[in-house]
């Protein structure tokens, strides 16, 4: 059965074969699976003899050795730590506030809460 679908490749020179036996590998795979390939069109791999070097570096493209365990908290903790706060005092109330922010004590005495009653002044005509 598997030798059905190879019958169907075209042909190939020897020295391409061995070089790119993971195209090999893939154009095979989709003459057996074509449900698959018709079902995700994104895993139909058509990549042509001429680029399987190249695409043999990029799967390959590992690292060498095993980052230490120095190199890898270095990397962890650099950069990221905590930025300090500036505070400063508000020029209306004096409460401690961060800079460019809106103070909130100035804010929550002039807008009132949100679930508080309106207030309704006496002199107001209804």
């Amino acid at each position: 059965m598997a030798a059905q679908p190879l019958r169907r490749m075209p042909q190939i020179s020897a020295p391409v074969l061995f070089n790119s036996t993971r195209i090999f590998s893939l154009y095979s795979r989709q003459l057996l699976l074509p449900a698959v390939s018709a079902a995700l069109p994104a895993i139909n791999l058509n990549i042509p003899a001429w680029l399987g070097g190249i695409w043999e570096s990029i799967l390959r493209a590992v690292p060498k050795k095993k980052t230490s365990h120095s190199k890898k908290r270095h990397r962890q903790m650099a950069g990221k730590a905590l930025k300090d706060i500036k505070l400063c005092n508000c020029p209306a109330c004096g409460q401690p506030k961060r800079q460019h922010v809106v103070c909130a004590n100035c804010l929550s005495s002039k807008i009132p809460h949100p679930t508080s009653p309106p207030k309704i002044r006496p002199d107001e005509p209804r």
